[in-house]
């Protein structure tokens, strides 16, 4: 059973990638370390529960094939701030949060020059 259960979870990280722009915050680079700790042996390993397993493997392939995304569609691709999706992932980037945290200013304040390094193309630093 637990072969069958790895196969599956390879399977599943085929499908959800890695996002770079997050070096060590990404969920596909973690669901690939959970993979590799709990199948240690590939699929000689044993799965203490196998139900819990099924249960991780079948939410996770739920989010990574959209299906809630799906049914509950969303019109309007912007969000709360009025960033686009795009805008969200420069904002949210390793590199950018880096300089976010060099930066002397307050929370607030960095996260308004987020924002505004997002509708002026992040050619602005922050820290001007």
């Amino acid at each position: 059973m637990a072969g069958a259960l790895y196969k599956n979870y390879l399977r599943l990280c085929e499908k959800w990638g890695v996002d770079a722009s997050k070096k060590g915050r990404d969920l596909g680079e973690f669901i690939r370390q959970q993979v590799a700790k709990e199948f240690a042996q590939g699929e000689a390993s044993t799965v203490q529960d196998i139900k819990e397993c099924e249960k991780k493997l079948e939410s996770l392939n739920r989010l990574a094939s959209n299906h809630y995304g799906k049914k509950f569609p969303w019109n309007d691709k912007s969000t709360v701030c009025g960033l686009s999706v795009d805008d969200c992932r420069k904002v949210l980037s390793t590199e950018n949060l880096k300089l976010l945290s060099e930066s002397k200013l307050s929370f607030i304040d960095r996260v308004k020059g987020m924002i505004k390094m997002s509708q002026y193309g992040m050619k602005k630093k922050l820290c001007d």
